[in-house]
């Protein structure tokens, strides 16, 4: 079920784009993004529409939407990047630098990516956000045991998250979804029918409870607490006519 408060915050956008206004959000999560997408469809009519998180490929994206003369380089602007740098000695972790920030007293609907580097991080928010980073004297100087420095960061053409996976491979009767999830999770087909029926899977970000449902390439499946991966191949068969399965699992 769509989020009542986000359906909310769309229609008062369309509102503001009829009107000839851009309008943009705060930064959705992939769940919040994949229902914004199925919300909008049929609603915007002669407006633009765009998700964007600073970079392509962000996971965190705000919503734009806009009369469609409108030149989205014009109008993207309220999104900035800032490195906050360590000293170094210290491996910090994306969770470290999240509760850093959040103890601030930052929304994290203000925030966007937070894209690790080795002893630095790049953080896409809110350009007032990014101000605030960036004045003196320097609200924030510690992440976990580390001293930090904030810059501004210019995001180059080729930036991207480099993200981390684990290849899995495995054989499955059907692309139905039990299937699907029974391989990519190890467990027997009753007990990922389970998970599935319970709400605790999602295809590209939206909860699926039916177990038949049909996994095609490129499909993200979300299993809570075993992981989140990416449909790579899933139409060759083996000789015993069933289909070989390759994903990539986030890590």
């Amino acid at each position: 079920m769509i989020d009542k408060l986000l359906c909310s915050r769309i229609d008062d956008m369309l509102f503001r784009a009829e009107r000839g206004e851009a309008a943009y959000g705060s930064f959705l999560n992939e769940t919040e993004r994949a229902e914004a997408e199925l919300y909008l469809r049929g609603r915007a009519r002669d407006l633009a529409f765009r998700f964007f998180g600073g970079y392509e490929d962000a996971e965190r994206t705000r919503l734009f939407i806009y009369p469609d003369y409108y030149e989205f380089g014009d109008i993207c602007d309220c999104i900035r990047a800032v490195e906050i740098r360590g000293s170094g000695y210290e491996s910090l972790r994306h969770s470290s630098f999240l509760g850093a920030l959040t103890s601030l007293g930052i929304d994290r609907a203000r925030m966007g990516d937070i894209v690790i580097r080795e002893h630095s991080a790049i953080l896409f928010a809110d350009e007032k956000i990014a101000e605030f980073l960036l004045s003196e004297p320097a609200p924030l100087t510690r992440v976990g045991r580390d001293t930090v420095r904030i810059y501004e960061y210019e995001v180059p053409e080729d930036f991207g998250n480099h993200r981390e996976y684990k290849d899995v491979f495995d054989t499955v009767a059907s692309p139905r979804l039990d299937c699907v999830v029974s391989a990519l999770i190890n467990l027997g087909r009753e007990k990922a029918k389970s998970l599935i029926i319970s709400g605790q899977v999602m295809v590209n970000h939206i909860t699926e409870e039916k177990t038949d449902t049909a996994v095609d390439v490129g499909d993200v499946v979300t299993v809570r607490s075993y992981g989140k991966f990416r449909i790579e191949s899933l139409f060759d068969k083996t000789k015993k006519d069933r289909y070989k399965l390759i994903a990539k699992k986030y890590i």
